[in-house]
């Protein structure tokens, strides 16, 4: 099994181009399991479009997103701890299980 840590509010799209492609990947690649952290306003919804995604899936629902224009320093300041991008890439360092 491969465990994927998925920031889901990531990319130029967000949540409307990632939770499709992660559900693509997981046709092409059935052992494939996510973790996902983002905006649970805008994934939930769309995770239920995509039956199999979320079965195969854990959510994690942040409390806020790093703009794309924002600046590295601010999104250190504001995200540290908070942010989707933040939490994604702390369950790979810490090794969290989904």
């Amino acid at each position: 099994m491969v465990r994927i840590s998925l920031d889901v509010m990531g990319g130029d799209f967000g949540p409307q181009v990632v939770i499709p492609g992660a559900a693509k990947a997981l046709e092409r690649h059935p052992d494939i399991r996510f973790a996902l952290y983002g905006l649970a306003d805008q994934c939930v919804p769309l995770l239920e479009k995509y039956p199999k995604l979320k079965a195969s899936s854990t959510f994690h629902a942040s409390e806020l997103a790093i703009a794309m224009d924002e600046k590295p320093s601010q999104a250190l300041r504001r995200g540290r701890g908070k942010a989707s991008m933040w939490q994604a890439i702390e369950a790979v360092n810490k090794g969290r299980p989904m």
